[in-house]
């Protein structure tokens, strides 16, 4: 299959639009440049993607990124250095170390899990971070609502807010409000 099948499938893929060609045949992996999907889901964003390697698993309607993964999905940047995301679903994965960007909020975790059709990103450990001008929590995992911009933290949890600290085993933070919940 040529690159320009490829990216077709891939921008339909992300879009969750039925497939009009079929996906790679085999588990090679091809280069990815960046794309756009084509929503036609009222009021979803599109997702643009960008590694410096893919595949696709057929069997669960994943593509692998690996290498300089970039996922941009409305005002959010993930990046990670390998990351699934599922054709049907728009569920995000990533197993290594992934950082979220949104504006001038940082969010960085081990480990990602978020459904970019959704509002909410779950980041696990081993230690979780939200940072933005003069505020930084540090956390065991933490989540993210984007449409409520409440961030939620739980185990161990570290709030470094201009001179004052507090430590708590859970936090719940509103980003609108600039306070503890």
């Amino acid at each position: 299959m040529n690159k320009h099948c490829f990216i077709n499938c891939l921008m339909l893929a992300l879009s969750t639009i039925p497939f009009i060609m079929p996906p790679p045949a085999s588990a090679s992996e091809y280069p990815v440049t960046p794309l756009k999907s084509a929503s036609i889901i009222k009021g979803q964003e599109q997702v643009i993607v960008s590694a410096d390697q893919s595949s696709y698993n057929e069997t669960t309607g994943r593509y692998d990124l690996h290498g300089h993964v970039r996922i941009q999905s409305g005002p959010r940047i993930f990046l990670s250095d390998s990351a699934k995301i599922s054709a049907r679903t728009l569920q995000l994965w990533t197993e290594s170390p992934t950082h979220l960007q949104e504006g001038e909020l940082r969010f960085s975790g081990g480990a990602v899990y978020a459904e970019l059709a959704g509002i909410t990103v779950l980041f696990f450990g081993p230690s979780c971070k939200m940072e933005r001008p003069g505020l930084a929590i540090q956390s065991d995992n933490m989540s993210y609502n984007w449409e409520t911009h409440i961030a939620t933290f739980d185990g161990h949890v570290l709030c470094i807010r201009k001179d004052e600290r507090r430590a708590a085993g859970h936090l719940e933070f509103d980003l609108e409000n600039n306070e503890i919940r």
